[in-house]
């Protein structure tokens, strides 16, 4: 038994990672009442109980992380399956034999050119051929079905385009964050971040006095090894929950349009034997600007150590 391209579309949790970024956002806020009832399961006697709630901001806040960028892998498997290629579109009736038998790992190095810009984002603005209708990438990809100026007028074709515009902004962003993925690898792979450091102080180099401080108590860090280069490498980056929980909720947007269209244009009608409403997200300069802009003074470190051998 094998489940259709209708069911997929039909039942697709397209608000996952929406709704995990609400409800961690939303302990983030109330950690005192939600260490409340972690400390009931304390293990031990008086003061020497096992400390379950020293990390539970971290935790919340690493989690809202992994949350963006699982999100992001989320989004841009999708993109890829449903990106005409060579002018021609895919057919979104095999999205789920696409999904499970994607390559990864070619996919991965497409963000990274996305990211860097070998890979343009005016890609959306070419025109192609779908349901009797030429029109751009962007809305094919992101407003399936919304094609027909009598039933979607200028006034809705107009902020489309509109929208497109942002959202190239948007997946550049995507890309340029997800390229970080040493630090996806560290918390999917043996959760090998942890907290680190507290501050960091830069000093005259003659009097020793300090200069600069950076706050890192609200950090996590990560680390590398180059065996080739005998080098180790510590890289720590500012938790910023209040972004990540921001662009979560832009990418799951996106998400949804591209799913909850094609479950619009591709279900038996008959089936449900009435007209239904559906929402479909439309995104202006304005309304993702909020979103994109970091909320730290720093955003990532790294400090290295290297094995020099002498002559001798």
């Amino acid at each position: 038994m094998e489940a259709n391209y209708k069911t997929f579309y039909n039942y697709y949790l397209k608000e996952y990672h929406e709704v995990r970024a609400i409800y961690l956002n939303h302990l983030l806020s109330n950690t005192e009442s939600l260490n409340s009832i972690i400390r009931e399961d304390e293990l031990g006697i008086d003061d020497f109980k096992i400390p379950l709630t020293k990390n539970t901001k971290f935790i919340l806040q690493a989690d809202l992380r992994q949350n963006y960028f699982h999100s992001i892998e989320t989004f841009f498997e999708f993109f890829f399956a449903f990106l005409p290629r060579d002018g021609k579109i895919p057919d979104n009736r095999n999205v789920l034999r696409a999904l499970v038998k994607s390559n990864w790992r070619k996919n991965y190095k497409k963000i990274e050119y996305i990211a860097n810009g070998k890979f343009k984002m005016s890609l959306l603005d070419q025109i192609v051929q779908f349901l009797d209708y030429e029109v751009s990438i962007g809305q094919y990809l992101f407003y399936l079905g919304t094609f027909s100026k009598e039933k979607f007028d200028d006034a809705y074709q107009a902020k489309v385009q509109e929208s497109i515009e942002s959202i190239k902004k948007i997946i550049k962003i995507l890309a340029i964050d997800f390229s970080k993925r040493d630090e996806y690898n560290a918390y999917k792979h043996t959760m090998r971040v942890f907290p680190n450091f507290s501050s960091i102080h830069f000093l005259d180099a003659e009097s020793l006095k300090e200069q600069i401080t950076f706050d890192l108590s609200n950090s996590a860090s990560y680390q590398l090894y180059d065996d080739n280069e005998k080098e180790t490498i510590v890289k720590t980056t500012l938790f910023d929950p209040e972004r990540d929980y921001k662009m979560t909720k832009l990418c799951s947007r996106l998400i949804h349009n591209m799913i909850e269209l094609r479950s619009a244009v591709f279900r038996d009608r008959k089936a449900t034997g009435k007209n239904e409403k559906l929402a479909v997200v439309l995104f202006n300069q304005e309304n993702i600007e909020e979103s994109i802009k970091h909320n730290v003074e720093i955003q990532d470190l790294s400090f290295s150590s290297k094995l020099i051998k002498g002559n001798g």
